[in-house]
């Protein structure tokens, strides 16, 4: 999978320095936090937090007065997931029953990337991200923590650690987003994914029938850095 993955990063690089020709051609590395849910999983909010980071290439298509584009590609490291709703009760005591799903991908994410009334040659300003994402599951793990009540009434906690959902090994998304870059290097992004195919194999609900399918929804929040 390692081997996969760094070849089909530079095969993608290969493609844009051919695009460029001899325009320009830059990259960097971006790191942050991600904020994330699973559809269908009866869990509202984005309640599971994580990271992203990774590197980036890009090449300029368009570059004059009124408009300036780029089409850049990433390879990230992202964690999602879903996770309940923190819940805290008297004196500080944990909710009674906690879920958790973490989900690790390697993605690349293809983005065309533009910015209106812009000064040729300059990076800063606010830019629009748009583009689909490709992601591979690296691996998934599920706690999730039962309240057992005892005789006493004092209770007590159960950890069972597995593999709850039955997930697709491939992801495909939507990402869209804006960037503040300053200091021509410098980039804060905040960005949104959402799948647009089940990432987990549909399951069946119990008192309904209805087939539930499972999607991710990612907010990323990305600090960059271009050379």
């Amino acid at each position: 999978m390692r081997n996969r993955v760094i070849l089909i990063f530079a095969l993608n690089l290969c493609f844009l320095q051919g695009f460029s020709q001899k325009s320009y051609f830059g990259g960097g590395v971006a790191f942050g936090n991600t904020f994330s849910a699973m559809s269908a999983d009866n869990i509202p909010g984005c309640w599971k937090t994580g990271i992203t980071a990774g590197l980036f290439g890009n090449v300029k298509l368009v570059d004059n007065y009124n408009v300036r584009m780029l089409l850049q590609l990433d390879m990230n490291f992202t964690i999602k997931g879903t996770r309940s709703k923190p819940n805290f009760g008297v004196k500080g005591l944990a909710r009674k029953d906690k879920h958790s799903t973490s989900l690790g991908y390697i993605e690349f994410p293809l983005l065309l990337r533009f910015r209106f009334n812009s000064i040729k040659t300059d990076n800063d300003g606010v830019w629009l991200d748009l583009g689909p994402s490709i992601g591979f599951l690296l691996y998934q793990r599920t706690v999730q923590r039962h309240h057992i009540s005892t005789p006493a009434g004092t209770g007590s906690w159960s950890d069972v650690w597995d593999d709850y959902y039955g997930l697709n090994r491939f992801e495909f998304s939507f990402l869209a987003g804006i960037t503040y870059v300053f200091k021509r290097h410098h980039g804060l992004s905040l960005r949104f994914s959402h799948s647009l195919i089940p990432v987990g194999i549909p399951e069946q609900e119990v008192t309904t029938g209805i087939l539930k399918k499972h999607y991710n929804s990612t907010f990323y929040f990305v600090y960059s850095f271009q050379f």
